[in-house]
């Protein structure tokens, strides 16, 4: 197997997710966007054209990480401006972390910063986080060094010191960036990788549990069992001449390798998909499949043989899925006919509603909400309609509260409840009961200000008052009684801002 560089054409691409090249633009570590973000080139680059945003952050040692990576920020809709946009309803956004598909070595600097560009403006990462309205990061980290050794997550020394630790510290640092963004990003994170990106974020997620809400990777027959020994009733697809299962192969020696011991709760809370290709195998020579990093290792390259088989598809990822079955892992094993070692549109298309289905239940719903604003004046009385089109971007029925708000106070509210990909309508209608400048909003996410005029008397004035002369007494009253005007709509006139409200709501297109 090959670094993650399998081709992915840029049209299907954007055919699948609808979004264009992008350039850059920073963020500081306040959050803010500043001017530009210069790249390696010293270029500064600006805002990709569907207003999302990407910036290189360099290595940073004191902050725990000793080479750089790229950050993207969704775009999100200004609710000021009151144009009916959509604006997006969830308030939590994880982070989906991926490693650039070209990894090379440390001088390959420029080719990784490519690689991982295209990854997260235009590639499988960005069909994730396009989909999911989340930030993105994509790690610039070598698989090897400059001898040619592979550092594939190697619990080593020097720049290469626990990737694990470093890619930690970057999520933590673009956190950090991310913090005046209009949604919140969690500690944990979805990871996805492909060949020898998927046995990196198979490694993250034994090491570190805790902080992975979802993982997937693709190309590759086994995984990190979540073991220390192996007991009689594991499905192995041979006969192990060891019980113990160390470092990568399970995760017997952790304690000695870094000083904790494997949470295995959190592990087994772990959502994980795993996909491959049914070509992905050579029959005639099975051997050519023992990945990369185990080549050559003695006995981790045997007991590989012993747990998993030969077939990288047939044996190990049917084992694999046996095991993690046996033990009532959070997982799910998807092989695709017709594919070979690389990443098919059906593939993602699978991996972006994993995803999308594991943030909806980890972090709840997301909707995207479009409301129609009415336009022209708004005088006392007048009825103002306001109609809301939820859709539901998760992968199950949600119900969510719709609120009405003037002038910051819930006006009025109704559940709506829709289906996965589908949409619902609510009609709120409201009238103003007292002149002046008033904002109302939807959902405190979507607002509008509206200058509302008084309402012509029933005398027929356009300025509202009587065309009689009439005398005010000292407490600002008139001397003679308006037509109509009586107690009740006295007592109404003092309480200041009334409403009068319907709402109806409907499936879309009824």
């Amino acid at each position: 197997m090959c670094d993650d560089s399998s081709s992915w054409p840029r049209r299907r691409v954007l055919k699948l997710t609808g979004v264009s090249a992008a350039g850059t633009v920073a963020l500081s570590r306040t959050g803010a966007a500043t001017d530009g973000q210069a790249d390696v080139s010293g270029e500064p680059r600006a805002q990709t054209s569907d207003g999302s945003s990407v910036t290189l952050v360099e290595a940073d040692p004191e902050a725990g990480f000793d080479w750089p990576y790229l950050l993207s920020a969704p775009s999100v809709s200004d609710s000021s401006e009151g144009d009916g946009s959509a604006s997006d309803g969830t308030d939590t956004r994880p982070l989906v972390v991926g490693n650039s598909p070209w990894r090379g070595v440390p001088s390959d600097a420029e080719r990784r910063l490519e690689s991982g560009r295209g990854h997260l403006e235009n590639g499988r990462l960005r069909a994730i986080t396009s989909e999911l309205g989340c930030p993105g990061l994509v790690a610039l980290v070598p698989s090897r060094a400059e001898d040619g050794s592979y550092q594939n997550l190697r619990l080593s020394a020097g720049a290469f010191d626990r990737l694990d630790r470093q890619l930690l510290a970057m999520v933590d640092d673009a956190r950090e960036r991310l913090a005046d963004q209009p949604y919140d990003v969690p500690e944990a994170f979805h990871v996805d990788g492909f060949s020898s990106n998927g046995r990196f974020f198979d490694k993250l997620t034994a090491l570190h549990p805790e902080r992975i809400n979802a993982v997937s990777a693709g190309g590759n027959g086994i995984v990190v069992l979540p073991l220390e020994t192996l007991s009689e009733d594991i499905p192995t697809a041979g006969d192990p001449s060891v019980s113990t299962l160390p470092w990568p192969v399970g995760v017997g020696d952790l304690p000695e390798l870094i000083g904790t011991e494997f949470d295995a709760e959190a592990w087994f809370e772990t959502a994980q998909f795993w996909y491959i290709g049914v070509e992905d195998q050579d029959p005639e020579n099975p051997g050519r499949y023992l990945h990369k990093l185990y080549k050559g290792s003695g006995e981790t390259a045997d007991l590989i043989g012993e747990v998993f088989g030969s077939l990288q598809v047939d044996d190990r990822f049917r084992t694999s899925e046996a095991i993690l079955e046996q033990l009532g892992a959070k997982a799910q094993f998807t092989a695709y006919e017709g594919a070979g070692h690389e990443v098919t549109r059906e593939m993602v298309r699978d991996y972006v509603e994993f995803h999308r289905r594991h943030k909806h239940e980890a972090f709840g719903p997301q909707f995207a909400r479009a409301v129609e604003w009415p336009s022209g004046p708004v005088a006392v009385a007048d009825t103002l309609d306001v109609v809301v089109t939820y859709e539901n971007l998760g992968a199950t029925e949600t119900t969510t509260t719709a609120t009405l708000l003037v002038d910051g106070e819930p006006a009025d509210t109704t559940e709506v409840t829709v289906a996965p990909g589908g949409t619902e309508r609510v009609e709120f209608a409201y009238s103003f009961t007292s002149p002046g400048e008033h904002t109302v909003s939807v959902d405190e996410a979507a607002s509008k200000s509206f200058e509302v005029t008084a309402a012509e008397s029933e005398s027929g004035s356009s300025d509202g008052t009587d065309s009689t002369d009439q005398s005010s007494s000292d407490d600002g009253s008139t001397g003679t009684e308006q037509p109509g005007f009586g107690l009740a709509q006295a007592i109404t006139a003092m309480a200041g801002l009334g409403y009068a409200l319907k709402r109806r709501v409907s499936a879309e297109g009824d």
